[in-house]
């Protein structure tokens, strides 16, 4: 039966795709609400977006708490403060139903329960994938000519416009991609060190576990949810009652209250560092560059410098406007949302509205509310639906 699960990374997507349905049958539990496919249509973001889909990342550190040395490998994890208490409750659970003979002892996993991964800096995260995304984008600069900062920023835009929708260069871009994984939530610990992509070990290991309906149950009873698709991986329910219990201990009274005070939105972060990404990687492909050109008395090579510049000089030649404008035409191009070209330049020209009026922050947040909603977009659930009922029909 192991060659009906994906084993390797490596297969074809129609293998992983055929055989991950053998899975997601083989491994359901209608009995259990709590195990859930965090890959399903919005699902996919949970605690990387508000519930009006504006991204999000854990940014009160202060909320952090380390777990139990003795419970965790290496270096010390943490994950929000509540999130440890509910685990430090469930693992203590699974230790006195060892020993009192109510589940098995000698499971790997589910006996004695451990830490192996949990929070990752979202930040962090980014800013190393930036790093990486800008070095190789100025790789490709270097074939190209440019004259001065504003032809340098068009060329740039023309140059990502392809590639943004796998891979984005913005923070909220990134948080809510495949790049971003839920560990950056503080919200998710993995009990175990295992291969994403063994279905077969998954099956074996955890759902053919004698323990693993105990397992799914005590999740529940401490407000986790499981994730079907990564059954060592569970995540704090935030909506749930059992919950919200051990978040009031910190004077987090409900769901809108954690969001609005561990989590702060991506766009103003991102944009504040945005004109020293766009310095730098200027400033690394000016040069000195040659020019051919036709002439009444034959071909003529004329030699360009075009001058590094300086943070005061980007200011003068950048307004904050025109820096907002070229990041309104990055996020859009990073979103699978369907918008034709009018309604692109009238959800800018909005925006900039809203920024004369209101300011930076206001237009931000304003323009996240609309670019970020998943409605009638690839991958959102009311697509799903949608593709689904047309099948219906025919």
């Amino acid at each position: 039966m192991s060659d009906s699960y994906v084993e390797k990374e490596d297969e074809t997507t129609l293998t992983i795709f055929n055989k991950r349905v053998i899975y997601d049958f083989d491994s359901q539990n209608n009995n259990y609400s709590n195990l859930v496919d965090f890959n399903l249509a919005e699902k996919f973001l949970y605690g990387r977006v508000s519930r009006n889909y504006r991204p999000i990342y854990f940014e009160d550190k202060s909320n952090l708490k380390t777990f139990n040395s003795s419970i965790t490998n290496g270096s010390p994890l943490q994950a929000a403060n509540f999130v440890v208490d509910m685990f430090d409750r469930l693992a203590t659970q699974f230790d006195k139903c060892v020993q009192i003979g109510k589940i098995t002892g000698d499971d790997p996993f589910l006996s004695s329960l451990r830490v192996f991964k949990a929070f990752q800096d979202p930040v962090e995260l980014h800013g190393s994938y930036l790093q990486n995304y800008l070095n190789s984008i100025s790789r490709d600069l270097r074939k190209t000519n440019f004259n001065n900062l504003p032809q340098f920023m068009s060329l740039l835009e023309d140059r990502l416009e392809g590639s943004l929708k796998l891979y984005p260069i913005t923070f909220s871009g990134f948080v809510k991609s495949k790049l971003c994984p839920i560990s950056v939530s503080g919200l998710a610990i993995e009990i175990a060190d295992a291969e994403y992509f063994n279905d077969n070990k998954k099956i074996q290991e955890f759902v053919n576990s004698p323990n693993w309906e105990f397992y799914l149950n005590a999740c529940r009873s401490y407000g986790f949810m499981v994730d079907k698709l990564i059954p060592w991986r569970l995540v704090a329910d935030i909506g749930s009652r059992e919950c919200i219990e051990y978040a009031l201990k910190y004077e987090l009274d409900d769901t809108n209250f954690i969001l609005a005070s561990l989590y702060s939105e991506t766009d103003i972060v991102f944009f504040n560092n945005l004109k020293f990404y766009l310095l730098n990687l200027y400033n690394q492909n000016a040069r000195v560059y040659t020019e051919t050109l036709q002439c009444d008395d034959g071909v003529k090579t004329i030699y360009k410098n075009v001058e590094q510049i300086n943070i005061n000089k980007f200011n003068k030649i950048v307004s904050e406007k025109q820096l907002l404008n070229f990041y309104l035409k990055i996020r859009i191009l990073e979103e699978d949302k369907v918008l034709t070209d009018g309604q692109k330049t009238k959800l800018i020209k909005d925006t900039m509205k809203i920024y004369d009026s209101k300011g930076l922050s206001m237009a931000l947040r304003l323009f996240s509310e609309i670019v970020n909603q998943p409605f009638d977009s690839p991958g959102s659930l009311s697509y799903l639906n949608r593709v689904r009922r047309l099948r219906e029909d025919t």
